[in-house]
């Protein structure tokens, strides 16, 4: 291997690769299977707090189809904006699986995004509700975006409902649900948002968080929640009240100090949807949740 053959994919040229929603839960739904047929290895998240609110974290999993192993880093630290920077910053670096020598290394902003949302998407399709057409936000960020973009391509959605304490970003993602011709309305507090949502998505900040202040018992029947913020915006004792959790990885949880939910409200995760050893959704009126970090 030279220098010049070590490929560099930058953001667009990623995007441009025009890669849908279906594409991704096809990909992360045959990965989790050949993990479960012990043909794809991932490790737990390693991530360092070096101080403030910043985060260093990497991830790392190689397969044996396709032949290659990823690690992606990736830095946090949500006071750049005051500097003009983006809050997260990624890389993942491509290797062959056989040779061990790397490929090429890839911008990872984008492909974090919409990955993320890719494991809500996957978890929705198995669990919520094939005619869901409200998706109500707490939390207006990249992931809120993310998600929209992923939820709108496996669900008729009709409008969109947005919580959070960020005008511009709530005010971006509400423009961007009309540009996609859906109706978009700002929420005054939570009740608003949540009542009546068939899918609804939560990405509040840990940095903004100073307690949990979201009441699950105001989700209504046959809703399905993605918590990618690690539960915390939630009461504990009312998700205790919702009919099925799933996570994303049990081997990754029970090697995590703070669980994000008790061992014994978990239904089962990711990999069991996957393989259909769990099934998804069972009814039209259960209320079902998907938690998660986050898998390499």
């Amino acid at each position: 291997m030279t220098d010049e053959s070590l490929l560099y994919l930058r953001r667009q040229d990623v995007q441009a690769l025009g890669i849908t929603t279906k594409d991704i839960i096809d990909t992360i739904e045959s990965l989790l299977r050949q993990v479960a047929e012990g043909r794809a290895w991932n490790t737990p998240k390693a991530q360092i707090l070096p101080g403030g609110a910043k985060l260093h974290m990497s991830t790392l999993a190689t397969a044996s189809e396709p032949s290659l192993m990823a690690v992606k880093s990736l830095g946090m630290n949500p006071d750049n904006p005051q500097s003009g920077l983006e809050t997260i910053g990624a890389l993942i670096t491509v290797f062959d699986a056989e040779s061990g020598l790397p490929l090429g290394i890839m911008d990872g902003d984008w492909i974090t995004g919409v990955r993320t949302a890719g494991l809500s998407a996957t978890a929705a399709y198995h669990l919520g509700r094939k005619d869901s057409e409200t998706l109500a936000f707490i939390g207006c960020g990249l992931q809120a975006r993310c998600h929209l973009e992923a939820f709108s391509q496996i669900f008729p959605l009709k409008r969109i409902r947005a919580l959070g304490r960020g005008a511009v970003n709530r005010d971006r993602l509400l423009d961007m649900a009309r540009d996609m011709g859906l109706e978009a309305d700002a929420s005054g507090d939570a009740a608003a948002a949540l009542s009546g949502a068939d899918l609804v998505v939560s990405s509040v900040p840990h940095t903004t968080l100073k307690e949990s202040f979201l009441d699950a018992d105001l989700l209504s029947p046959g809703s399905f929640v993605a918590m990618t913020d690690l539960t915390r915006p939630w009461h504990a004792e009312s998700i205790a009240r919702l009919d099925r959790v799933f996570i994303d990885n049990r081997d990754q949880e029970s090697f995590m100090a703070d669980p994000m939910v008790s061992p014994d409200l978990i239904s089962g995760d990711l990999t069991d949807l996957a393989t259909g050893d769990k099934p998804g959704r069972i009814n039209d009126r259960e209320r079902t949740v998907f938690a998660f970090r986050g898998l390499a």
